[in-house]
């Protein structure tokens, strides 16, 4: 009972110690005494606030730039996801473009040298016996073996020899296999024209007693095969004579240049539609 009555005691002591000291800082603050003592302690906070003030401007400022740079590594990443569809986007115009170009320049030929026909793209392509191309077109596109293969420009290509369902195996007329009847355009001598190891071709039976000249060009005849006349094979480039020989042969240079082939038409036969 005396411990709590002591207690209670010292309780009221420090209540009104910490009341009197604040009421003579009242007091003193109001008389203008606590000036100094004041101007003291900030002297001695002061570096401590300003360290603590720089500090928290520094951690705002990196956490903004942490920030920043999320939000630009987001919007590259956005920027170029957006530029590869567009990228995308042209390349596939551009590939239409230069389809509708083909496509015009074969309709810019008279009708007769423009025969119904199929375009096709290449996809292979193969040296073996003096080359084959494989293109994207086959049965179901209503191509079959023995159809012919030009450019846009009206060029011989080759000559479908294997028509599969979805694509089909073209030799090019430079192959040894290839054999195509032939004429000259100017002096019209007739001939076959056969495949020179992939690199040109030779037109032969040329009789001895006919005129025929380098430089002239050399067009399908029409007779014995499905190719219509007048498809262009190439330009003589040199006669060949033996004086032991009947006939007499011309090296023809190809028109077309194979190496640079994208896509071609396959004519179509009258009697396979």
């Amino acid at each position: 009972m005396k411990s709590n009555h002591m207690f209670s005691f010292r309780s009221l002591k420090i209540f009104f110690s910490i009341l009197a000291v604040i009421l003579l800082l009242i007091f003193f603050g109001r008389l203008g005494w606590l000036g100094a003592p004041k101007n003291i302690a900030f002297k001695i906070i002061e570096p401590f606030a300003s360290l603590f003030f720089n500090s928290h401007e520094f951690l705002s400022g990196q956490f903004a730039t942490l920030f920043t740079l999320g939000d630009l590594i987001e919007e590259s990443k956005n920027l170029r996801a957006h530029n590869l569809a567009l990228i995308g986007e042209n390349s596939a115009l551009r590939e239409k473009e230069e389809e509708n170009k083909i496509l015009r320049r074969r309709l810019e030929l008279p009708l007769e040298k423009r025969p119904e026909s199929e375009i096709a793209q290449i996809i292979g392509s193969s040296s073996q016996d003096g080359g084959y191309l494989i293109v994207n077109k086959g049965k179901n596109g209503g191509i079959s073996d023995g159809m012919f293969a030009v450019t846009s420009q009206n060029f011989l290509v080759g000559k479908v020899v294997e028509a599969n369902l979805f694509y089909s195996k073209i030799l090019l007329i430079t192959s040894n296999q290839s054999i195509v009847n032939v004429l000259s355009q100017e002096t019209r001598v007739k001939g076959v024209a056969k495949g020179n190891q992939g690199l040109s071709l030779i037109m032969e039976m040329i009789p001895i007693a006919e005129e025929i000249k380098e430089g002239e060009t050399v067009i399908t005849s029409g007779l014995n095969d499905s190719a219509p006349q007048g498809i262009i094979l190439g330009v003589i480039s040199k006669i060949i004579f033996r004086e032991t020989e009947i006939f007499k042969k011309a090296e023809i240079r190809p028109a077309v240049d194979f190496e640079s082939l994208e896509k071609i038409f396959i004519l179509k036969n009258p009697d396979s539609s």
